[in-house]
């Protein structure tokens, strides 16, 4: 699985920007670190803005030029390390982390079919945090119908923007397909990342950056893709 798009340089992901004369978009490291804390609240996430409140300065630091200086998001980007435990997958780099999960759930009968079909769903997460504190998160869902392994058809998918407290980020999702092929259920979901860039003049230039997230899944729920495309 690859890492998310959702935090940076590596990842992708969106929400929409907004317009000049609305919003100035945070400039200095104050600003970003009181922004991201007034989205955790406004989120109703109190454990994240408890923890977000015990960051040291090193650490606020290091989360502002995050988002302040390209050149700090790509050199975190570059020391990331992957590391597997059971369905999820985490890539970290100091303080920052990227990662993918995913859960089948339990497989439900039609009782009402006179041949018996039985459909389950499954989903699958992307997500980029900091301290342990989540700052985006997308989230793909799908149901479909199975006999033993093998997906027979596709019911439905879902995108969602599960959370996004970046400065100056926007994130959106949109669906891009949803099929059974081979036996397996497979929905992609675009995920459209707009985030404000600092340029040596000291204005911000809008840029936009976007990927597809994958998941696919066997009759039997196992999960065979959460990644980004």
């Amino acid at each position: 699985m690859a890492a998310s798009v959702i935090g940076a340089a590596p990842a992708n992901a969106v929400v929409l920007a907004p317009a000049a004369s609305d919003e100035v978009p945070p400039r200095t490291p104050s600003a970003v670190l009181s922004a991201i804390r007034a989205e955790l609240a406004a989120s109703g996430s109190f454990s994240d803005v408890a923890a977000f409140d015990r960051l040291s300065a090193d650490q606020r630091h290091e989360l502002a030029s995050y988002f302040l200086d390209p050149a700090a998001a790509s050199a975190a980007t570059a020391k990331s390390a992957e590391s597997v435990l059971g369905p999820t997958t985490v890539r970290t780099s100091g303080d920052f982390e990227w990662g993918a999960a995913q859960e089948p759930s339990e497989a439900v009968p039609d009782e009402g079919s006179i041949e018996a079909r039985a459909s389950r769903s499954s989903w699958g997460t992307q997500w980029f945090a900091f301290a342990g504190i989540r700052l985006t998160e997308t989230k793909v869902s799908m149901s479909y119908e199975y006999s033993g392994t093998t997906a027979k058809k596709m019911l439905g998918y879902s995108c969602t923007v599960v959370k996004n407290v970046q400065p100056f980020t926007e994130v959106r999702t949109s669906k891009s397909s949803g099929y059974v092929s081979g036996g397996q259920a497979t929905a992609k979901c675009k995920v459209t990342v707009k985030r404000g860039v600092l340029t040596p003049w000291g204005t911000i230039a809008w840029s936009t950056y976007s990927a597809v997230q994958r998941l696919s899944a066997k009759g039997n729920g196992a999960i065979t893709a959460n990644r980004w495309e």
